[in-house]
């Protein structure tokens, strides 16, 4: 299943779908980055999505850590897909050496996508943030109070993770494109980030780690959320950070921000001293998608590094 160095993830898909017993058509890719992503027909004859995942990137103690993660939170109500096990019974199957999977299908539309304006307008979309917020909330909340399994295990955005001399997605400053005075100022916001977040003391515990718009589904106004590759332990403000990265430009965007910690605040504790502090966990969120850019060798948009140097100048001159 190999084609000059690239598998063929089509072949790996229709053999991993094979191990759900499962009847319908050929698998659709719907997405490929950090794995490939395929629509299905699950073994009740209903859509369903199957992941390949990419080599190298999680252990199967992580990817086994992630669909139980996701199957709690299913079980507590939140909007979230949920494991679908295989045909022996296990949620994580071994295809020619890669790993799949299968989750229930979700409707609805993506909030948005990176690098266009949201299509959202008036009250609805103050509407949507809210609830974006809530669920944020809630999904914290109840992974705080579940007892995780002794083997489960996944990625720290901690201190080292965002600002060590390797950090998770690589490092920022080393981004080919970048100017020689591009890559200093980054190294400096950098160093910055890492003695301002070694004194922060805000909640810190499972997050999703990558509410962009496109994993955001959007069904009646109520949000819905796709796609904890990136899930793992970390600052509750970064997911905060993470959820709005994108929406910086919106002409309403404070009202869009406000909205979001108003719903979050509905569901779980969100203190104005750790609002204040969420510049900085912007920065880190955008040196941390400069670092992606960097490692995957792959572009997000044309205007992120002019972005992420401006909110580093912003930064530094603000401490």
């Amino acid at each position: 299943m190999d084609h000059g160095g690239e598998p063929d993830f089509e072949a790996l898909a229709r053999a991993a779908h094979r191990r759900w017993n499962a009847d319908g058509g050929a698998p659709v890719l719907l997405q490929r980055r950090e794995n490939a992503v395929f629509r299905v027909a699950g073994p009740d004859g209903g859509p369903a999505v199957l992941r390949i995942h990419r080599r190298g990137y999680h252990s199967d103690a992580a990817l086994r850590s992630e669909l139980a993660w996701m199957r709690m939170l299913g079980q507590a109500g939140l909007p979230v897909p949920t494991p679908i096990p295989a045909g022996d019974g296990g949620d994580l199957v071994n295809v020619e050496g890669w790993r799949a999977d299968m989750l229930s299908w979700l409707d609805g539309e993506p909030l948005g996508a990176i690098g266009t304006p949201l299509g959202l307008a008036g009250t609805p979309r103050r509407a949507v943030f809210e609830r974006l917020g809530a669920l944020a909330g809630r999904l914290h909340d109840r992974s705080n109070a579940w007892n995780r399994p002794d083997w489960f295990k996944r990625p720290a955005w901690d201190l080292d993770g965002l600002t060590g001399e390797n950090p998770l997605w690589g490092r920022p400053w080393e981004l080919a494109t970048l100017s020689t005075g591009d890559a200093g100022l980054l190294r400096r916001a950098m160093a910055a980030a890492r003695l301002d977040l070694a004194s922060f003391e805000g909640d810190y515990g499972l997050i999703h780690a990558d509410m962009l718009p496109e994993n955001i589904l959007v069904a009646d106004g109520v949000p819905r959320l796709i796609d904890f590759d990136d899930c793992g332990f970390g600052w509750r403000l970064f997911e905060v950070a993470t959820a709005l990265f994108w929406h910086r430009a919106e002409p309403d965007y404070g009202e869009l921000e406000a909205a979001l910690v108003r719903g979050y605040r509905q569901c779980k504790s969100l203190p104005e001293t750790a609002v204040t502090a969420l510049p900085l966990f912007m920065l880190l969120r955008g040196l941390s998608y400069v670092g992606w850019t960097h490692t995957r060798g792959q572009e997000l948009t044309a205007t992120l590094v002019f972005d992420v140097c401006a909110l580093a100048d912003e930064y530094l001159a603000g401490r």
